[in-house]
């Protein structure tokens, strides 16, 4: 655990016991603790569901991803990282992160961060930790809480979020994919992350 610890910024503002905490929570499909979490901050309690069905995602580049990543997936092997070609990709670039899995899923660090994503928040983390994100604290634990519980069932999680003070954005999607080594370990998510506007579209770009 002391060298897992290592990578995390001094200036970090993380809880980690309340991190880890909301990851036990969602392995075993128990909300109590998020919810907890996020009404103490006056945040509504986020939608949280694991093997979305199309159905169930609210925008294109979200349903898009998650028809490509079940195309590769082979019975219960998971696609590797391999696989996933950025052409394949295209209806839903921009709102596409890549995050590598560190120590087994205490850290993640962005290896792409979409531009639309980037021009919506305000900011690019390519090449940073999870863990570094501006965002509330309590938002950064709920995002490394799913990466890990989505590296451990090595399944898909979706969630949507209500963000507390955002101008333009009504709701985040958040739609997380585990890609797999050769060995089969999960070494790689695939994200795709959708701010929609109170229409439930979502926003693109502004450069």
């Amino acid at each position: 655990m002391i060298e897992m610890r290592r990578l995390t910024p001094a200036t970090s503002t993380i809880d980690w016991d309340r991190t880890a905490a909301l990851t036990e929570g969602l392995l075993r499909d128990g909300l109590d603790e998020i919810v907890r979490v996020f009404i103490a901050q006056g945040a509504g309690a986020p939608f949280v569901v694991w093997n979305p069905r199309p159905e169930q995602l609210r925008s294109e580049p979200a349903r898009h991803v998650l028809a490509h990543w079940s195309s590769l997936a082979d019975g219960a092997r998971l696609p590797g990282y391999r696989q996933v070609d950025p052409a394949d990709l295209r209806p839903a670039l921009g709102y596409v992160l890549l995050l590598d899995v560190l120590e087994d899923g205490w850290d993640f660090r962005y290896r792409l961060f979409g531009s639309t994503i980037s021009s919506v928040s305000g900011f690019d983390l390519t090449g940073k930790l999870l863990s570094e994100h501006p965002a509330s604290a309590y938002v950064a634990e709920f995002s490394i809480a799913v990466g890990r519980a989505a590296t451990r069932r090595r399944q898909p999680i979706y969630s949507l979020r209500h963000p507390v003070g955002a101008q333009d954005t009504s709701l985040w999607e958040r739609l997380v994919l585990p890609l797999a080594d050769e060995n089969g370990h999960v070494v790689r998510l695939m994200v795709v992350a959708t701010p929609l506007d109170r229409d439930g579209k979502p926003i693109r770009a502004v450069f």
